[in-house]
């Protein structure tokens, strides 16, 4: 520990400071250091003959990627593509090419894992290597889960759940070994997917398959309402989202003692957003025959877009209250979804007005974004700017 971590630890101990502005001010010395380190290593940005350092967005993986590094990658890329070429090329079909396939996918995912850990305990940047290493692992182990599925002679979405509860398992097992933003990542995938092929799992069980006429006709089998089914899988993707916002709110707590817990969880909020928003838009604008016998929309547009606008309003309040401005980007895309749909269901009478009132949308929808970011941005500020400097004691 050095000097100025010591003296936080000294005040927050005496009562000095409270434990948030201890954690704020390690973050502060944090971003200091890390300064100081690119300042020695690479010109200042905007000096005479200074190269532009990497951006705010590419800031969040870690340090620049090096020519070394960026070799390294490619390199891996060709090898790991060519051992998946071989063992396409390889297997031959039949009875047990399924099991072949899960055998090799298996195998391949034991060897990146492997690979990192021999790299978790090294510098920033071997780190982020061992974080790339875990997610093409647990990528590997979703498709040996759906060949093993394949091998049982299991039908979709039964299939997707082995896969997708696999590739969870081993996600949770990774991001609980090595905690950074791609196994986070990777995690919030596998979950997802996990959540998604379960929920048509279910349904498949309680909606009996659709039988059709010679002439194609619908024939009516019996079920639940169309509309039930609509409600059931906003109010499902509406929790996922939930869950998932629970788990950006347990990283960011861990902020104080952890700063890459910060940026995971601005990427798990951004995600619990997203998830919230598209998975309510698939729920309220899906399709079905509907008792008339017709195919369209079980729910009035209209209708459906309320409810995404509400959800809409929703995130940006949890920005405002969260001082997250991730949440605005969701909202954001939740706006030109329902306005899109809107457009397109009741005001565009023609291709081109259509195009005309969507290019409208989207200026506005960018324009209200980067405002709300900005004003966001400067809440934030204005708050750091009250929290007082804690004073040395005597």
């Amino acid at each position: 520990m050095d000097q100025v971590s010591e003296r936080i630890a000294a005040w927050e101990a005496a009562g000095l400071i409270d434990p948030a502005t201890a954690g704020r001010l390690r973050l502060a010395e944090a971003d200091r250091l890390t300064g100081a380190t690119a300042s020695a290593a690479s010109p200042v940005e905007g000096a005479p003959g200074g190269r532009r350092g990497p951006s705010s967005f590419a800031s969040i993986f870690g340090p620049g990627v090096t020519i070394g590094e960026m070799f390294a990658y490619l390199g891996g890329a060709f090898l790991l593509g060519a051992y998946e070429t071989f063992i396409i090329r390889g297997v031959r079909p039949g009875d047990d090419a399924q099991l072949a396939y899960a055998i090799a996918w298996a195998a391949a995912a034991a060897t990146l894992a492997a690979l990192g850990l021999a790299l978790r305990t090294g510098d920033a940047r071997r780190r982020r290597a061992a974080g790339v290493m875990f997610a093409l692992a647990v990528a590997h182990v979703a498709a040996a889960g759906a060949a093993i599925g394949g091998s049982l002679n299991l039908d979709w979405p039964a299939i997707g759940v082995v896969s997708a509860g696999a590739a969870s398992l081993a996600a949770i097992g990774l991001r609980l070994l090595h905690p950074s933003l791609l196994t986070q990542v990777a995690l919030l995938s596998s979950v997802t997917a996990m959540f998604g092929v379960l929920l048509d799992f279910l349904q498949g069980i309680v909606v009996p398959d659709r039988q059709f006429t010679e002439l194609g006709e619908p024939i009516a089998t019996g079920g639940p309402d169309p509309v039930v089914l609509a409600v059931v899988a906003a109010a499902w993707w509406l929790a996922v989202a939930v869950i998932i916002g629970v788990v950006g709110l347990a990283e960011g707590a861990s902020a104080d003692h952890d700063p890459g817990a910060a940026r995971r969880a601005s990427v798990t909020r951004l995600w619990a957003g997203l998830v919230a928003v598209i998975g309510l838009s698939s729920a309220v604008m899906r399709s079905d025959y509907l008792a008339s016998g017709e195919y369209g929309r079980v729910i009035e547009p209209f209708v459906g877009d309320l409810a995404i606008l509400v959800l809409a309003a929703v995130l940006v309040e949890r920005a405002f209250r969260r001082d997250a401005s991730t949440f605005v980007f969701a909202a954001a895309l939740g706006l030109i979804i329902a306005l899109s749909d809107f457009n397109f269901a009741y005001l565009s009478t023609s291709p081109e007005v259509g195009l005309l009132i969507e290019g409208v949308i989207l200026l506005a929808a960018g324009v209200a974004a980067d405002r709300l970011r900005r004003g966001l941005g400067r809440r934030a500020k204005a708050v750091d700017a009250e929290v007082p400097m804690p004073v040395a004691p005597a």
